[in-house]
């Protein structure tokens, strides 16, 4: 039987790209016949996809999907996977004319939410991507995330047992600041991993000087730092890439959420035993903002600056206990 051709669209970013492979598997594994999977993805993040087995081709571009037109017209697709559902994703579907699948993505839900406080029905973002499989008969198989990388970019053990700290996040409600950093990393025993991007170093720098504190921050690729995320014996993080990265090798996680929330629909999917979710204290249910751009009680008094240390103490010890 041939193999179904399928294009999925996810072009930003390293978290939303790396909830999709519960899709890229479910289409590879229950398909009759298989299928053979297209991505097309933002060039800066074609490392979150580059090392996927279940993809055959991945189809990147800079600025504007124009880019990458002429490539999928020569294709032909049976079925296209929108779990993008933007201008950008549309301008693809309508010129392919494949039969097309696309995300719920509860805007609406969650700006009833964020502006007037009314919770509506919003359900965890691998579930909506799953619902796009359903009119082909496909259904969740209860397996969790995957992420894959490299050979070369398998990083040796040389801590024993740590905590990886992932510091970095798009947005500034998403991320303590140096003193908060600071008093976070005191709660948490023993031997700890920073990681992050180049913008991230400058944070980095004024923590590596913390007892028992290692700085990866800037220096190690994403491959590498999922590496190091694997062999966590904890992760300790915000809302961020790497958080769902860390729940993709099921490590147990001490999220920590300011002025986004969990109940928007991105927190850990089937992460390790043990798993915690921490949220401000004093500040409500409602989230400030959809990304965690804004902060309804300024930059300088932001949510994630309102976590309970001896919450953070306590899950740590006990996970690491």
């Amino acid at each position: 039987m041939v193999k179904a051709k399928v294009l999925v669209l996810r072009f930003s970013s390293i978290g939303d790209i790396v909830l999709t492979s519960p899709v890229l598997r479910v289409l590879q594994e229950q398909m009759e016949g298989g299928a053979e999977i297209h991505f097309v993805v933002k060039n800066k993040f074609k490392a979150v996809v580059a090392e996927n087995p279940r993809i055959a081709k991945v189809f990147t571009f800079e600025k504007t999907v124009q880019e990458v037109l002429p490539s999928l017209e020569e294709e032909g697709y049976d079925y296209i996977v929108d779990l993008q559902n933007n201008v950008r994703s549309r301008i693809i579907k309508r010129r392919l004319k494949s039969l097309a699948f696309s995300v719920d993505k509860r805007n609406f839900a969650k700006f009833l939410w964020i502006q007037w406080g009314v919770k509506g029905h919003i359900t965890h973002i691998v579930e909506r991507y799953m619902n796009t499989l359903k009119t082909l008969g496909l259904r969740d198989d209860g397996k969790g995330l995957e992420f894959y990388f490299s050979q070369q970019d398998e990083m040796p053990n040389q801590w024993g047992d740590y905590t990886a700290i992932p510091i970095g996040a798009t947005y500034f409600g998403k991320k303590p600041d140096i003193l908060h950093w600071q008093e976070i990393i005191a709660q948490i025993p023993g031997k700890k991993i920073l990681l992050g991007g180049k913008e991230d170093m400058e944070v980095a720098a004024q923590l590596e000087g913390l007892s028992n504190v290692f700085n990866g921050v800037g220096i190690w690729s994403l491959g590498q730092s999922a590496s190091v995320l694997k062999n966590a014996k904890m992760v300790v993080c915000g809302d961020t890439g790497l958080m769902h990265i860390a729940s993709a090798f099921q490590r147990p996680i001490i999220s920590l959420w300011g002025c986004t929330r969990p109940g928007l629909g991105m927190y850990p999917w089937r992460s390790g035993q043990g798993s915690v979710i921490i949220e401000p204290e004093g500040r409500g249910t409602k989230p400030c903002s959809k990304l965690g751009n804004k902060c309804s009680r300024g930059e300088n008094d932001r949510c994630i600056h309102h976590l309970s240390m001896a919450k953070i103490k306590e899950a740590a010890n006990r996970i690491l206990g």
